[in-house]
């Protein structure tokens, strides 16, 4: 467990472009009466969207010309890949904790 904590430790180097978001796909309908999209057609779209949770019941996005290869969806991987290393980190933590044992290698 100690060398599992000590490779993960290793590997925390946040990226640059880390991004804490989510990329939203969407598609839908104009105002304009005789278009086709408000019939059977085909919605417009797709539009994308970068969206963050800033608190409980707050939230933030904003409308872009991104397409999911600009950059986005690699920050946002890089950010979620940060959070599951923290995340691993924790648990053993907790179980060293539950061991009675030091959280450092000393």
């Amino acid at each position: 467990m100690r060398q599992r904590k000590r490779w993960l430790l290793a590997q925390f180097a946040p990226a640059p472009d880390g991004l804490r978001a989510s990329l939203v796909e969407r598609f839908s309908r104009c105002g304009k009466a005789n278009c086709h999209c408000q019939r059977d057609g085909p919605k417009h779209g797709p539009f994308y969207f970068l969206t963050q949770c800033l608190a409980v019941g707050r939230s933030t996005s904003f409308s872009s010309n991104l397409r999911p290869a600009a950059g986005s969806q690699e920050g946002i991987a890089h950010f979620r890949r940060l959070q599951e290393l923290m995340e691993e980190l924790s648990q053993i933590n907790a179980e060293l904790l539950r061991r009675d044992e030091s959280l450092t290698d000393e």
